[in-house]
């Protein structure tokens, strides 16, 4: 079995694959569109972006981590780019940062 991609609920599919698109620094497939959307995560499985009718409610169940070298520059484009910080943390040894993405769609930053 292999994962071939990850499915994210939206409002509006084209913006959302493109601020993912613009923080991966890849392109979003030529077809998408406002109501269905996809990238190609380098090295990766694809983000697939899908309209549902209802609002984004509670906390995500499932959210993407990405590792990066520079934290501080990487919240900062991401920021630059739409995002917003939500809260960030420094335990254990440990990094990061929890983002939300342009829909509100928590996701981490390590």
């Amino acid at each position: 079995m292999e994962l071939a991609s990850l499915t994210i609920d939206c409002r509006n599919a084209a913006m959302l694959a493109a601020f993912w698109a613009a923080a991966f620094e890849c392109d979003t497939d030529v077809n998408a569109s406002n109501d269905f959307a996809a990238l190609q995560l380098p090295g990766g499985p694809s983000l697939s972006f899908v309209v549902v009718p209802e609002p984004k409610t509670v906390k995500n169940r499932v959210h993407l981590d990405v590792r990066v070298d520079d934290l501080d520059a990487t919240v900062d484009r991401l920021v630059a780019l739409g995002a917003t910080v939500h809260a960030t943390y420094d335990e254990g040894g440990s990094r990061w940062t929890t983002m939300l993405d342009v829909e509100g769609n928590e996701f981490c930053v390590l």
